[in-house]
């Protein structure tokens, strides 16, 4: 199966959470023009739900998953994935994508606690 991330809309109220729909409860679309900008607007039995493109609600629908954590303000790190943790910097070395990304210094013990979880599950 494969999901895109939207946001509910009922009537003229749009959620500011974001949520997973699967592509094959889609019957059909549209383009609308919302606040300004142009939308997709998918059509489903369960209701109307637009094409998410707000950063904070998708990072926000991410980091719900397993191994995924928010590390400072609109970023995001797969801590599953293959990374260095530079902690006096405040920094997560993406190895595979040589990218970096911070961690806000309120999350720093936060993100040692997740590690040791997740190096934990991985032992079992």
């Amino acid at each position: 199966m494969r999901y895109i991330v939207v946001v509910k809309r009922e009537g003229k109220n749009i959620s500011d959470k974001a949520e997973w729909l699967n592509i094959e409860d889609i019957n059909g679309s549209i383009p609308e023009r919302i606040k300004g900008e142009i939308r997709t607007v998918y059509f489903t039995e369960r209701g109307q739900y637009l094409h998410c493109t707000t950063n904070d609600q998708i990072i926000e629908l991410l980091s719900k998953e397993h191994g995924f954590m928010i590390t400072d303000r609109g970023r995001m790190a797969n801590l599953k994935k293959e990374i260095i943790v530079d902690y006096d910097n405040r920094y997560i070395f993406l190895i595979k994508c040589k990218e970096y990304i911070t961690i806000a210094a309120s999350k720093i013990n936060l993100l040692k606690q997740y590690l040791r979880q997740i190096s934990n599950q991985n032992k079992n």
